[in-house]
């Protein structure tokens, strides 16, 4: 393998996730790009067997542009103000983004149908999650 093999770094659900990823390490100068956003775009379902969205890098920007994920991953969630959104349970900073969760009970009726189908539930809202406490909220909460 030599320095412009691509290598993978980060595995990710959601394309837009994927290309706000590698707009980030494109804009420290680092070469980077998204596979396999096409075919799991066709059916979500296909994201298991594919292994999801990969990011990848030449190998020898491979430690640099983990570094820098790495680096953007610590930072808090910012509100409209700027100010670190908390855990309304805890108030803990440490947050996991894009959490997907059933909107409803007709909602887990409709992740049901989606599943016996194989195609990816619509009616899914997307949360946060605290690392600490595990609570599960939305933002705007």
């Amino acid at each position: 393998m030599n320095d412009h093999d691509l290598v993978p770094i980060r595995f990710y659900d959601d394309p837009m996730e994927a290309h706000l990823a590698r707009c980030l390490l494109e804009n420290e100068g680092i070469e980077a790009f998204v596979h396999d956003e096409h075919i799991i775009g066709l059916n979500r379902m296909f994201s298991y067997a594919l292994g999801g969205i990969k990011l990848k890098v030449p190998e020898g920007s491979k430690a640099e542009a983990i570094r820098i994920l790495n680096v953007t991953e610590q930072r808090p969630f910012l509100d409209e103000e700027e100010q670190p959104i908390g855990c309304p349970k805890c108030g803990s900073e440490e947050l996991t983004n894009g959490v997907s969760r059933p909107r409803t009970t007709s909602g887990i009726l409709h992740w049901a149908v989606a599943l016996l189908f194989s195609v990816y539930p619509l009616a899914m809202d997307r949360s946060m999650r605290c690392n600490l406490c595990g609570h599960l909220f939305r933002p705007m909460e």
